[in-house]
């Protein structure tokens, strides 16, 4: 296990030149378990499906990752449920960007991975307006917005876009 140093930001994407963009990858993700620690399976790596589970909350969390068979994958996925959600990530830089598909539509979360928790912050990349951080809201952590009946997905979609708009 190792730790994970990570600060994530609700963004705004100006226009649609992101879904235009090459090179984002599709993930899929389920969570058999939501609560601290999170166990969760993603689809759509270059590497194959991976098992992760983290625990903790905030900029430092430990995190454990392995790369599974598509066996294992597809076996997790019958124990998560309704426990999924979906998006595509682009990367940018030492940014990662992901737009969220489905009942989350309309989110926009941006992430970066860090070495220290004091380290400076690079530029955001072109076409994306920071509106805040998120790092401590648990709302906005992938295993949370699993968590979320489509409904109450929507509404947080709907509440963001009137916050912002």
């Amino acid at each position: 296990m190792s730790w994970e140093i990570e600060r994530r930001f609700l963004v705004r994407v100006e226009g649609a030149m992101w879904h235009e963009r090459p090179g984002g990858r599709r993930l899929r993700q389920w969570y058999v378990r939501s609560e601290d620690p999170s166990v969760r399976i993603r689809v759509g790596e270059e590497r194959g499906p991976v098992l992760a589970s983290k625990r903790g909350s905030g900029v430092r969390r430990q995190e454990f990752e392995v790369v599974v068979t598509p066996e294992i994958a597809d076996a997790l996925f019958h124990a998560a449920g309704t426990r999924i959600i979906e998006k595509v990530r682009w990367e940018a830089g030492r940014w990662e960007v992901d737009l969220f598909m489905g009942s989350l539509e309309g989110l926009a979360l941006m992430e970066i991975e860090l070495e220290h928790e004091r380290d400076v912050l690079p530029e955001p990349p072109k076409g994306i307006a920071i509106l805040r951080e998120v790092t401590d809201d648990k709302r906005f952590t992938s295993s949370s917005l699993a968590e979320c009946p489509d409904r109450d997905r929507r509404e947080l979609v709907s509440a963001l876009n009137a916050e912002v708009g």
